[in-house]
């Protein structure tokens, strides 16, 4: 695991500073709750940099292999993970109370950043609430229980794609 910490986030972003490395799912205590499974790692790469109005930013980008749950037939799948947040940094923290959906999402300019923990909160902001196997690739949605036998609503379901 990547123990890298940030300890100055403004600096990092105005000296345009990079960090990459892995992180084990394992290691992430919040996020391998909601998993099938906390094998495998992610990888992260984090940027700074200045935007357009001069202000500190910093790019958080993951991307991975994660095994959820579908929420359908509730058997592992695969979850093909994929980040890439701007997330700019402040002082103020009446910043941080904006309820405006249209703004940037900011955060504190804390010294010792942890980046281990950084990325496990941008994961966990893009994960479905209710993970689904694609379509004709869930059990559920062959009308099948896990016995093998016709589930009872798959009637249901052949009603409700019907047309006329």
């Amino acid at each position: 695991m990547s123990e890298q910490v940030v300890t100055d986030p403004l600096k990092f972003a105005r000296g345009r500073q990079s960090l990459a490395g892995n992180l084990s799912v394992a290691s992430m205590g919040r996020l391998k709750d909601g998993l099938a499974s906390d094998a495998g790692t992610v990888a992260y790469r984090l940027t700074g940099y200045l935007n357009e109005e001069g202000e500190p930013c910093l790019r958080c980008q993951v991307s991975g292999m994660l095994q959820m749950i579908c929420q359908r037939c509730l058997e592992p799948m695969n979850y093909a993970l994929q980040v890439d947040a701007v997330l700019l940094l402040t002082n103020d923290v009446q910043l941080l109370q904006d309820d405006d959906p249209e703004a940037p999402d900011r955060i504190m300019a804390q010294q010792d950043l942890p980046v281990a923990d950084l990325v496990e909160e941008e994961i966990l902001l893009v994960l479905p609430m209710a993970p689904l196997h694609p379509v004709g690739e869930c059990k559920a949605s062959a009308g099948l229980s896990e016995t093998g036998k016709l589930h009872p609503f798959a009637a249901l379901a052949r009603l409700k794609s019907y047309k006329e």
